[in-house]
């Protein structure tokens, strides 16, 4: 019985979530140009982490235990990670303080349906999908030839559980910060708050030393987000990491539904 109204509930958001996609693409191929715009400001800004490495590269042969084409391999992940949560969650997120503070919420309390999921996935960036298929060719031939053209389809497998983990834990981060809009009404810093924390993931974590790189895989888990995909695909398949990361994404997407719970009990309605 349990089960059964499990997998109903499942259909029926992943029915709505198909929804939203339908009117994104619908809206987005309206606007062409800035479909195109979009994806080209991608390029520039992946290209730029790029050139930021290769600038690292000319004066040092590894970082930590992530060797030149093991980086790239890594820059990939942190770009398909990206690109997976601009996908799926991106551009919602943020509109949560504009929400709160002109009460625009009531819209969305009002439809019967969870409303973090409503808030979290009501819009689908969509250009995003063809810059993602690209890379993830392109990780595939890289992998390939990093691995002798072994090809393991066991660690491409955990590989995507492992960066869809990430994903959530990304989530869980900027919904977070997003939702201080409800204790600090023009908290209009949520963006840059969450931006400077992420560069945290964006960096190999073999690069920071002790106490804080170990944060990274607790505490401040950064380090879950994209190194350990990339570990994943690199080194080798490791049970423990992904089970640490299964459970603080657990963890965090948990905290978030608390927030947001909270939240809420402070909304001010705009008919109020």
């Amino acid at each position: 019985m349990v089960l059964k109204s499990m997998k109903h509930l499942a259909n029926r958001y992943l029915t709505l979530w198909l929804a939203f996609f339908r009117n994104t693409l619908s809206r987005d191929m309206e606007f062409k140009l800035n479909f195109i715009f979009e994806m080209f400001i991608d390029a520039v800004y992946y290209g730029s982490l790029f050139l930021f490495f290769q600038i690292i590269f000319q004066f040092t042969d590894s970082l930590g235990d992530f060797s030149k084409d093991a980086v790239i391999i890594f820059l990939l992940t942190v770009y398909i990670s990206d690109l997976l949560y601009v996908f799926f969650l991106g551009g919602n997120v943020f509109g949560i303080n504009e929400k709160v503070k002109t009460g625009d919420l009531d819209f969305i309390l009002l439809k019967p349906m969870n409303s973090q999921f409503f808030i979290s996935c009501r819009y689908v960036t969509t250009n995003a999908l063809i810059s993602l298929f690209i890379l993830v060719v392109l990780l595939l031939r890289l992998i390939y030839i990093y691995h002798g053209g072994v090809i393991l389809f066991e660690n491409y497998f955990i590989y995507l559980i492992s960066v869809f983990l990430g994903m959530f834990i990304f989530y869980s981060f900027e919904f977070m910060i997003s939702c201080l809009s409800f204790w600090f009404r023009n908290f209009s810093y949520a963006g840059w708050l969450a931006s400077e924390l992420i560069k945290y993931s964006k960096r190999p974590d073999s690069i920071y030393k002790n106490w804080f790189r170990k944060s990274l895989f607790t505490i401040f888990p950064m380090a879950l987000i994209s190194s350990v995909p990339a570990r994943m695909l690199i080194f080798g398949v490791n049970y423990k990491l992904l089970l640490l990361q299964f459970f603080i994404a657990l963890f965090f997407l948990y905290l978030t539904t608390v927030i947001w719970k909270k939240g809420l009990k402070l909304y001010e309605s705009a008919s109020s």
